[in-house]
């Protein structure tokens, strides 16, 4: 129990104070099935989790190659969700600001999702997340498995029993997060969105350190052109569709 307790914070948790071990423990029993929430008080995360239906596996696998073929980042743990998803789980050496994360899933959307409609693909940090593995009821358990046996999980995205701790922390304790200049290298190598982001940072004033809070304080400026308020409103589209499907 304490090494996956220890695994989930080394690579998901912005800390331990944020999700406390006993909190943990409760839900790893299957006595609880509270969320968590990957964002931490200082606006930043550790995870970000990109979630698709069960019959999305063909997609998903999709996601889990090329992330490391084309981008050499670290392959992403994969969980069965008790339910109807499967999750695939980065991990952030450093903690990033949540929109520096959820620009990260936006463009690889669009190299490796780009067919998958919204409707059936779910972000977090955005929403709060059920901690893996759970019990979820009715015999089901969601369960990080070894991504070769994901097809076996297209119907029935769980387990029926408890899974082994002591192998979740096993299969956890095989995976690397993604250091911040292999995530620089990454965003550089992807289209369309990590250019638009490159470009805010280089124009955002000194007082926003983030692009997403630049082109805000543009969009709410009522002395900025209105030309350029719908060009701002437009470039923040991406960071706030999920959140209105």
């Amino acid at each position: 129990m304490d090494e996956l307790i220890a695994e989930l914070q080394r690579l998901y948790l912005a800390g331990p104070a944020d999700v406390p071990a006993a909190a943990l423990l409760t839900m790893l029993r299957g006595e609880g099935g509270a969320s968590i929430d990957l964002l931490g008080p200082d606006g930043t995360v550790r995870a970000l989790v990109i979630e698709l239906d069960s019959g999305l596996w063909t997609q998903a696998a999709q996601l889990y190659e090329g992330v490391q073929s084309e981008l050499d980042l670290p392959a992403p743990a994969v969980s069965v969700s008790g339910g109807k998803t499967y999750g695939l789980w980065f991990s952030f050496a450093v903690a990033v600001p949540q929109s520096r994360a959820e620009a990260f899933a936006e463009v690889l959307r669009q190299r490796y999702l780009a067919e998958v409609p919204a409707t059936r693909l779910t972000l977090h940090p955005r929403a709060p997340l059920q901690l893996v593995p759970a019990h979820l009821g009715e015999g089901r358990w969601s369960a990080f498995i070894d991504a070769s046996l994901g097809s076996m999980f297209v119907d029935e995205p769980w387990l029926e029993m408890a899974p082994s701790l002591h192998k979740q922390a096993e299969l956890l304790a095989e995976h690397a997060s993604i250091k911040p200049d292999a995530l620089e290298r990454a965003l550089g190598v992807l289209p369309a969105a990590s250019a638009d982001t490159a470009a805010a940072d280089r124009q955002a004033p000194a007082g926003h350190h983030e692009p997403v809070g630049f082109l805000l304080a543009v969009m709410n400026d009522d002395s900025v052109e209105t030309g350029l308020r719908i060009e701002a409103a437009k470039a923040l589209l991406p960071y706030f569709r999920k959140a209105l499907d």
